[in-house]
């Protein structure tokens, strides 16, 4: 069992890495991720970052928050680390330009809601 007292500290992590990748690589293209193999470790290491931290949260919050695909979340993170020599540059993209945007204030609006 997971200690829900750290979810608050698994939701910050996820939120740094978040913060991380919109300062870093905020319209981060294929052919960028491509090109720059520093750019394209940062970059997944950071989605692994989001995705194991989203595994650590306790089964209770991830139950309360449906709105989260967290089996999508978690999976990412499982394909980067487990699949890291098929790794899709265009889906990697994809996900900073287009689902952590999304995710952001998802896990804000959490944040907010949980006890200090």
């Amino acid at each position: 069992m997971r200690a829900p007292e750290a979810d608050r500290v698994r939701l910050m992590h996820m939120l740094e890495a978040i913060e991380q990748l919109e300062q870093s690589v905020p319209q981060v293209s294929e052919e960028d991720l491509d090109q720059d193999a520093m750019l394209r470790y940062g970059t997944v290491k950071l989605i692994e970052v989001i995705g194991e931290a989203a595994n650590m949260l306790s089964k209770e919050l991830r139950q309360a928050h449906p709105e989260v695909p967290w089996h999508l979340v978690i999976g990412m993170r499982n394909r980067l680390v487990h699949d890291y020599f098929r790794i899709d540059t265009s889906v990697v993209a994809e996900v900073v330009r287009i689902h952590i945007p999304t995710l952001k204030p998802q896990l804000e609006a959490i944040l907010a809601d949980l006890p200090e």
